[in-house]
């Protein structure tokens, strides 16, 4: 009598392998899970657990998947893990963020192709001195969709880091010196936002084999940038689907 097969499990999703999709959108927001999720066709709530709301669907015939994080790069850290232990192979980081140029279009996206840094627990996966990179095709999806679609976007480097107040508030840390001296550097190499996730996701994401990229919504998430994000993030998941049927029948 043959062994029956284990149905790989997330008990901290509270969702199995069958309920998720190859390619998963991560938002750190619950609530912003059901308006990513609307642009999915067959799409239905497969859980609720602490701050993880999964929703799934399909795209171009492939499963498609939300599952929000929470905030910061330990809750990402432990999201990504799961999924990827359910096997999910692709992820695009679908975030808020402050903007660190000052002429940044506040309508504009953030397409982030690479990450500092500033945080503590990418540690646990890589020396310091390892990039956090963006997957070049989940990179030129997020590019090509935005293109596609007419709407107003920048690339550039994030950076990612541990306390929201640092940023927000550094006038009031013991620190403030030197948070306002960082912020002076940033600003003057380029980078162009500030967030608490994706450096962790791109570490990870080298390290387990996997690819992810990264777009952000600057400021607060209205409306109307969060439908022209989610429709962005759609389309990019449908390129990259696309994509990868080619490279299959190539091969």
């Amino acid at each position: 009598m043959g062994m029956q097969k284990k149905e790989l499990y997330s008990s901290i999703l509270d969702v199995s392998a069958e309920q998720i999709g190859k390619y998963v959108l991560l938002p750190g927001d619950p609530a912003r899970v059901p308006v990513l999720a609307s642009y999915f066709e067959n799409v239905h709530k497969v859980s609720e657990k602490w701050t993880h709301v999964t929703c799934t669907g399909t795209l171009e015939g492939q499963k498609v998947s939300v599952v929000s994080t929470g905030m910061g790069c330990p809750a990402m850290a432990a999201t990504l893990e799961e999924l990827i232990r359910l096997g999910a192979h692709t992820f695009i980081r679908v975030g808020t963020s402050g903007t660190i140029q000052r002429k940044t279009d506040p309508s504009h996206l953030i397409v982030t192709w690479a990450a500092a840094r500033d945080e503590r627990t990418s540690l646990r996966y890589q020396a310091m001195s390892f990039p956090a990179v963006g997957d070049i095709d989940v990179t030129t999806a997020l590019m090509n969709a935005a293109d596609e679609l007419a709407y107003g976007y920048r690339v550039g480097i994030s950076q990612s880091k541990d306390a929201f107040y640092g940023e927000h508030d550094p006038l009031g840390m013991i620190a403030a010196h030197a948070l306002l001296q960082k912020q002076k550097t940033f600003e003057r190499s380029g980078m162009l936002c500030s967030e608490m996730e994706v450096s962790t996701l791109f570490v990870i994401s080298s390290v387990r084999n996997v690819r992810a990229g990264g777009i952000m919504m600057l400021g607060g998430s209205k409306p109307q940038t969060l439908e022209k994000i989610s429709k962005v993030c759609s389309h990019a998941l449908e390129l990259l689907i696309r994509w990868d049927k080619e490279t299959q029948e190539v091969k």
